[in-house]
């Protein structure tokens, strides 16, 4: 069952059905949150960025500020998800869909500027999402986006206790310390997960 979030073939298809003005204004919105920051982006920023009026923005946007950054939340979530599960389908192996799934989140995590730049320095608005007493959201959405995938290799048991190990594994190295593991290097990803990821999913299924 997904979280009160909203199913991910909800979000993706969000993402999808967005019109042109709606997504053009949420990439301003991105534009002016990588230089400035979340906090310090107004409304006529975004509104400048965009092209178009005040006036506009809080057409599309009637919540101002915070339905704008809801919106913008909804879309990048639609986005990763419509990705994420359009490689997904053609993984042939599980240690391919684990590769894809761990290297299109680390992508994100680390490669989003927005993100990156509101985690360096305004990690009180971001980091909070991550904390561990706040995880089962999370983890609930990541088993609901994953299961249909996870399905064609493993056992529904397995599931959940996969799609968890997963999720903690690309925190660790997204908001962890500095590691030596090339993030953006799918050769990397594939010799992480082969070495030690697989192992531990073989040993969890027996378990199972």
């Amino acid at each position: 069952m997904s979280h009160p979030m909203g199913a991910s073939a909800a979000l993706a298809e969000r993402y999808l059905t967005a019109d042109e003005l709606e997504r053009r204004m949420v990439q301003a919105a991105l534009r002016c949150v990588e230089r400035w920051g979340l906090a310090k982006t107004a409304m006529d920023d975004i509104a400048r960025e965009a092209g178009v009026s005040r006036a506009t923005v809080y057409r599309v946007f009637p919540g101002g500020k915070d339905r704008l950054v809801e919106t913008v939340v909804q879309l990048e979530l639609g986005r990763l998800f419509h990705e994420a599960a359009s490689e997904a389908e053609r993984a042939v192996t599980l240690e391919d869909l684990v590769c894809v799934g761990v290297t299109i989140a680390l992508r994100t995590l680390t490669g989003h500027a927005a993100l990156s730049y509101m985690v360096e320095h305004e990690p009180g608005a971001v980091l909070p999402l991550f904390a561990f007493h706040r995880l089962e959201p999370l983890l609930a959405e990541v088993a609901e986006l994953s299961r249909p995938h996870l399905r064609r290799f493993i056992p529904e048991a397995a599931v959940r206790p996969t799609a968890e190990l997963l999720t903690r594994l690309v925190l660790a190295y997204s908001f962890g310390p500095p590691s030596p593991l090339d993030l953006q290097d799918p050769r990397s990803i594939r010799r992480l997960v082969r070495t030690y990821v697989m192992p531990a999913l073989t040993f969890m299924q027996e378990r199972t």
